[in-house]
């Protein structure tokens, strides 16, 4: 097991930096594998609103889902893969979206949009 640090667990980790990849093609972002330099791209994010708004919430949920996945890992013995957790990930995604439904709609529709793959 590699030292665990900031930059090994956020995205030096092949396991972190392979569910990162994902949730950045999502957001229309090429992924940067160094922690100051992830966080220096996305301060720096520029143009769409809703893109913006959909890639920071992305990020978000990518971090917290590392961090999860790393407690599991360590204190129930439990693993789980990429693809398990993007599942869950988009899950969350999806679910804060619609969460906009009934008060803006057309909020809720254009991240829904910009989050749903465009194949």
């Amino acid at each position: 097991m590699a030292d665990e640090s900031r930059d090994h667990l956020y995205f030096l980790c092949p396991f972190a930096w392979s569910l990162w990849t994902l949730v950045a093609q999502r957001c229309r972002l090429v992924p940067d594998g160094r922690w100051d330099h992830c966080l220096t791209q996305l301060q720096s994010l520029s143009g769409n609103k809703y893109v913006r708004r959909v890639t920071l919430l992305g990020w978000q949920s990518t971090v917290y889902w590392i961090w999860s996945e790393r407690n599991n890992r360590l204190h129930r013995n439990s693993y789980r893969t990429v693809d398990a957790l993007f599942r869950l990930l988009d899950r969350q995604i999806r679910d804060k979206f619609l969460s906009h439904r009934d008060h803006n709609p057309l909020l809720a529709s254009k991240l829904m949009q910009i989050w749903l793959p465009s194949d």
